[in-house]
């Protein structure tokens, strides 16, 4: 793993087999993020989604194995429990441009990838929704 700060902004290159929630988790941790903004793209492989049934209260998931081109990663850092908590959905094609996508449980990079995380100076927690069924944002004054 690579990271550049650029204007308050963190380019990171993550290098094949890393996996991304908690190589991005360590970043926020280790530079202090408890809110901002996440996008990448890149090459991913051994990857977990899921679809939250609201009805039921419960997320699917699907397991896909094999390498697919990391077409959008999308989401956000807040806090969960004091502790720096990684929220993303992401798209990504195989071998025939078929696209799959959903909420990420887990992944791992195939090739490389390309991140950006925009650090917020804001307080954003999440808790616990129970009509929802999900930790969901709260927001807090400027840091």
């Amino acid at each position: 793993m690579q990271i550049s700060e650029i204007d308050n902004k963190l380019l990171i290159r993550l290098d094949k087999g890393e996996e991304i929630l908690s190589k991005l988790k360590q970043v926020c941790i280790d530079y202090n993020i408890t809110a901002g903004k996440i996008s990448g793209i890149g090459a991913v492989s051994e990857v977990t989604l899921g679809y939250y049934h609201l009805k039921t209260k419960f997320y699917d998931k699907k397991r896909f194995d094999g390498d697919y081109e990391l077409l959008t990663l999308s989401g956000n850092v807040s806090s969960l429990d004091g502790e720096s908590f990684i929220h993303i959905h992401m798209s990504m094609s195989d071998e025939n441009y078929q696209v799959f996508g959903g909420h990420l449980f887990e992944a791992n990079i195939a090739v490389t990838g390309e991140i950006w995380i925009l650090p917020m100076d804001l307080k954003v927690n999440r808790e616990k929704n129970e009509e929802i069924g999900l930790n969901l944002m709260c927001f807090g004054e400027k840091i």
